[in-house]
């Protein structure tokens, strides 16, 4: 019986404290001083310990109550929504290195730069060029030297800027034009299976506006300005000569009114092709076979227009040969052609001569005979025949850019 009473006497002790908290649990989490008032009861002072101590650990977490604001500031961070992202401060953007070709040395102090990029077109390949600078004259203000682009060959779908059939060495040869007196730049431009006609004659007036608006940084003559082709180049360099101004050929990309110009002031074009329409018959081919390429079945000249001549649109091959261009304004010519050249005969040299001497234009025809095409003798370029094309173009360059005349540039002609 002791021991019942004990522990109904124990559970009924148990049960007190129990009712106690449930009566004050409204007072539990009311705002309360930390200590209880001096004048309070023991009993009544040994509560708010108990409080003050939930009080003081509710404190000391970084969450405000009541208890539904605990439970936000407990989910947080709040995952942002993927559509809408944090925005983040702007950063100035990292400087990047530019790396320049280096300069390589040639004969008579002449140096060349190779892959100078002077175009970059969306979705093709960077545009480059190389450039040959002779020796700097030791004089405190030289006066600017006259500037050639040349513009390379092979069927307007082969070729690049150190090629030329008609020379072992052409990068050699160009650094020897350069000694003379000339900046010098060979350029590679879009080929026809890249894209079609106009893209190369773009590619051209692209980098001779480079080249003007470039000449102070390696003393070029921006007004005083030739383009050489030899085959096809030939082809686009007569283009680039006759077609000064012509909006349709302007370069890809936006062209400012305060773009440099992109005239030539004179034009020299070995044995390139300038009547598409007739250079089958010229050739005497049918008009369906003509200027033959690499690939079978397939002409060059049709490769470069999109269509074989016969089969084009009225006025296509008119708008791709030199000779529909020419007028009085035209810059002066010096053209050379092989006698013996089957692929493209020298009647298409003679008709640009022709033509352009109706129009009062200086020009110059040099026909060298018993060589083909790139000045083939027997499946070889010709050296005595190269060296005297190349000795009539640095006299044609001398006599139309005279190193002490005062320089003139010809005005833009719009069509």
């Amino acid at each position: 019986m002791r021991w019942l009473l004990a522990g109904l006497g124990g559970l009924a002790f148990g049960l007190v404290p129990s009712l106690a908290l449930a009566q004050e649990a409204p007072k539990l989490f009311a705002p309360a001083p930390k200590t209880a008032p001096a004048n309070a009861p023991a009993d009544a002072r040994s509560l708010p310990l108990v409080r003050t101590t939930l009080k003081e650990s509710l404190a000391e977490a970084p969450v405000p109550v009541p208890r539904p604001e605990i439970r936000t500031t407990l989910a947080e961070p709040v995952a942002q929504p993927v559509s809408q992202p944090v925005p983040e401060p702007p950063h100035a953007p990292l400087p990047r290195p530019q790396y320049q070709p280096p300069p390589m040395p040639f004969a008579d102090g002449v140096t060349a730069q190779f892959d100078i990029a002077y175009a970059t077109l969306p979705g093709f390949r960077p545009l480059t060029l190389d450039l040959y600078s002779p020796r700097p004259l030791a004089v405190p203000a030289p006066m600017p030297l006259p500037m050639v682009v040349f513009v390379h060959g092979e069927s307007w779908n082969n070729g690049d800027s150190r090629t030329s059939h008609a020379f072992t060495d052409f990068p050699r040869a160009l650094a020897s034009l350069a000694a003379q007196g000339y900046v010098v730049a060979s350029i590679n431009y879009r080929l026809s299976q890249e894209a079609r006609f106009p893209a190369a004659l773009q590619d051209v007036k692209s980098a001779i506006r480079w080249m003007r608006g470039h000449a102070g940084a390696f003393n070029g003559d921006p007004t005083r300005l030739a383009v050489w082709g030899a085959s096809s180049g030939g082809q686009l360099a007569a283009m680039a000569g006759v077609t000064c101004g012509v909006m349709r050929f302007e370069p890809d990309g936006e062209v400012g009114r305060d773009a440099p110009s992109d005239c030539a002031e004179a034009v020299i074009d070995w044995y390139g092709p300038t009547d598409l329409a007739a250079l089958a018959g010229d050739n005497g081919q049918p008009a369906t076979e003509g200027f033959k390429s690499a690939s079978a079945g397939t002409t060059a000249e049709g490769r470069y227009l999109g269509c074989e001549p016969a089969a084009c649109e009225p006025g296509v091959t008119r708008l791709a040969s030199p000779l529909t261009f020419v007028s009085e304004n035209a810059p002066p010519f010096l053209i050379q052609h092989g006698a013996a050249d089957t692929e493209v005969s020298p009647r298409q040299a003679q008709k640009l001569y022709d033509t352009l001497k109706q129009k009062g234009v200086p020009a110059q025809i040099a026909i060298y005979p018993e060589v083909g095409h790139q000045f083939f003798r027997k499946d070889a370029p010709d050296a005595a025949t190269v060296a005297k094309a190349m000795t009539q173009v640095t006299q044609f360059l001398a006599a139309t850019f005279p190193i002490k005349a005062k320089p003139q540039i010809r005005r833009t002609v719009a069509n």
